[in-house]
């Protein structure tokens, strides 16, 4: 019987049926149906949620308290309190009390008439609140359409404040919100709801979110590469004039197929004629288009040549370094004291002071070069917008030997 009970369905139609015996008995001119009339009983109403007040400023209730109601009571009135159980409510009055255990007595709403509820306790457990401000984590799902990134995503606010019992706000390990991307094909701007979650990622009920939910934007974007300018320039400044700084944009941004911008280190700029020029400049240079990127930003750079007035500084006795020499073969210097020879550079003043011997490579190239006498040009390497102006001795008389 129990089990039947426990069906709402079966109850409710119970409980007609002996409404209608009833109303027949008064009908029929017997004696007036009365409660007296039917069997006396008791049912159990199970977990019954119970409602708690309490002083929710400063504490928490810890888990969801529950109950089992007994109700006694003719068996009409019974099986009619169990088909409307829902309408009986289960308060717990804890607004005096602090932190700790409690066993507090269960008042009773909505009892129906010719019913019986025993008294009853509920054991609750009050914790003091507690809060801490945390990080908001994005979680994105599934992949966005072939050929697309997903971008840096933007999470607006960044933390919140969660609130609660210490016990469960110390189970809180994050807050997420969780976006799908699958088969996006442009930026995503939506807000999401945020969630609590335990070291196992599961949800942690019990704590109280300054806010439920954040703004989230997500860039939807084509495969990208940073990559550097490569700067050239041509002809030759004014008589007396020297490059002292060239301030440019870093790096532009290619957007292209990822095989193909995996090739591309750097992208080159067109030569910029410094011909004549005796001041200060800037250019404003449009980019051309790389091959195979299918953009790049920004799309016109400015480039600033800073020119000053040259002055000239000798390094003296700088060795020569002999490269290209075949296995076997030596090389001696015809005329000359010593394989060292004195440079003259010229440039901006403030170059020129950092400017060290070490900084000044002179080499004389033999690839190739036969047995026998030769007279050979030195070459000499000194740091970007410097020039060589002389070079004592300007050649050099030798005899390579086997």
């Amino acid at each position: 019987m129990d089990r039947f009970l426990e069906n709402n369905t079966f109850v409710k139609i119970v409980a007609s049926l002996l409404a209608i015996l009833l109303w027949l008995a008064v009908r029929s001119g017997g004696e007036p149906a009365t409660q007296s009339n039917f069997a006396q009983m008791t049912r159990e109403l199970t977990d019954k949620p119970v409602k708690v007040l309490y002083d929710e400023r400063n504490f928490s209730l810890v888990g969801e308290p529950k109950v089992t109601l007994q109700l006694h009571g003719s068996m009409l009135d019974v099986v009619n309190t169990v088909a409307i159980a829902d309408s009986i409510k289960a308060l717990a009055d804890a607004t005096t009390l602090g932190v700790g255990q409690h066993e507090v007595p269960v008042l009773i709403q909505g009892k129906p008439p010719g019913i019986e509820i025993e008294p009853v306790n509920v054991t609750i457990r009050l914790e003091a609140n507690v809060s801490k401000e945390m990080n908001i984590e994005l979680v994105t799902e599934g992949q966005p359409k072939e050929g697309l990134n997903v971008g840096e995503a933007l999470v607006t606010p960044k933390t919140v404040i969660v609130s609660g019992a210490k016990s469960v706000v110390e189970l809180v390990d994050k807050i997420v919100a969780t976006i799908s991307v699958d088969e996006a094909e442009e930026g995503i701007k939506t807000s999401s709801p945020l969630q609590a979650l335990d070291q196992n990622g599961k949800p942690v009920k019990g704590v109280v979110l300054s806010r439920d939910r954040v703004e989230v934007n997500i860039p939807i974007t084509k495969p990208s590469k940073s990559v550097p300018l490569q700067l050239s320039f041509k002809g030759e400044l004014a008589a007396g004039f020297a490059v002292e700084a060239v301030k440019q944009t870093n790096a532009v941004t290619l957007y292209g197929p990822a095989n193909v911008l995996e090739k591309i280190d750097n992208v080159p700029v067109p030569p910029i004629d410094l011909t004549g020029v005796n001041q200060t400049a800037t250019y404003k240079i449009k980019l051309p288009a790389v091959e195979g990127a299918t953009a790049l930003q920004p799309e016109e750079v400015e480039v600033t040549v800073t020119v000053v007035a040259a002055t000239k500084k000798t390094f003296a006795d700088i060795p020569i370094k002999v490269k290209g020499l075949k296995e076997g073969q030596s090389y001696q210097l015809i005329g000359a004291p010593t394989d060292q020879i004195s440079v003259v550079v010229e440039g901006a003043k403030a170059l020129l002071d950092k400017l060290t011997a070490q900084d000044v490579v002179v080499t004389l190239d033999l690839t190739n070069q036969p047995a026998g006498r030769a007279e050979m040009h030195p070459q000499v390497a000194v740091p970007n917008y410097l020039k060589v102006i002389g070079i004592t001795p300007p050649t050099l008389q030798l005899e390579i030997k086997k």
